[in-house]
């Protein structure tokens, strides 16, 4: 983690939930909006009714059954596997991440309220671009862990993404103190019991309407992000100062090449270049205009 700020302390102690930073607010506001017209749809598709099931024969004849959603901006946005994969809309491993549960309003609430406490702070260590590259990739790995181990049931939340931000607050800040369920605790032991609990439901699914494996992916990718992404960045850096050392002495060697064939015309004339000599003189003066028009 050397390439994160670690000598960045939380501007809070006990109570969560310091000033939030524009991308969080943009975050949340996005979240809500989308929640307020799923309910929309919700609404319109109750008075007029929805079927659950489509069915349609493939090409042996035989039936197969389609799971439809609530309504048709859910159907299109969440993430079902037989739609992302099986029809190609892979929006869905991006766009699942924005809609949430209009059965069960604490399902957005709580996500939120996680987010709203941890988002500011990692963010804030990791720096915007790096927190949003890390908050999507995790939803979109979140999705595809979910749709590997239970392909037939829909995945919709940002829990994914956001339990990759609680671990890399728990990873950023272990020993700071925050609230569950009013009794204080420190992140890096809060982050141990939800993977805990997370992996039993895995192994010992109760049944309900929760993404156990999407909220497992979210955990082991935010760890592995936060743990080795910064290798990752010095290894990407090294190899493109290399690539441009190596395009530096092409440059010059093609440079001097060039000077040495002029100095030829100079003293000998154009016609005692070789054909060789010629053709490179002609492929340097078009690499010559070619780096120039970009």
């Amino acid at each position: 983690m050397s390439n994160y700020n670690s000598y960045y302390k939380p501007g809070f102690g006990v109570s969560i939930g310091s000033k939030w930073t524009r991308v969080i607010m943009i975050l949340i506001i996005a979240n809500v909006s989308i929640f307020i017209i799923q309910l929309l749809f919700s609404s319109i598709s109750s008075q007029w009714g929805a079927p659950v099931m489509d069915t349609y024969p493939d090409t042996d004849s035989v039936v197969h059954h389609v799971r439809l959603g609530p309504d048709g901006f859910t159907t299109i946005f969440w993430l079902y596997q037989p739609f992302a994969v099986g029809k190609m809309w892979l929006w869905q491993f991006v766009t699942y991440m924005f809609l949430h549960s209009v059965s069960d309003p604490w399902h957005i609430i709580i996500n939120m309220l996680v987010l709203w406490m941890f988002g500011s702070e990692v963010e804030r260590v990791m720096g915007t671009r790096k927190f949003l590259t890390m908050y999507f990739t995790a939803g979109i790995f979140a999705g595809i862990f979910g749709c590997l181990f239970t392909p037939n049931s829909p995945i919709l939340g940002a829990s994914g993404a956001i339990f990759a931000v609680e671990i890399a607050f728990a990873m950023f800040f272990p020993n700071t103190t925050v609230i569950f369920y009013l009794f204080p605790i420190k992140a890096k032991y809060l982050v141990m019991i939800f993977a805990g609990i997370t992996v039993l439901n895995c192994i010992m699914p109760t049944g309900g309407n929760v993404a156990h494996f999407a909220h497992l992916g979210g955990l082991l990718y935010g760890f592995l992000f936060i743990r080795y992404e910064p290798r990752f960045s010095n290894l990407l850096v090294s190899w493109q100062n290399q690539q441009q050392e190596k395009e530096y002495k092409k440059e010059k060697d093609i440079k001097n090449g060039v000077d040495a064939l002029l100095d030829k015309v100079n003293r000998t004339g154009m016609k005692s270049l070789t054909r060789k000599e010629r053709s490179y003189l002609k492929n340097a003066s078009k690499r010559y205009r070619k780096m120039r028009n970009k």
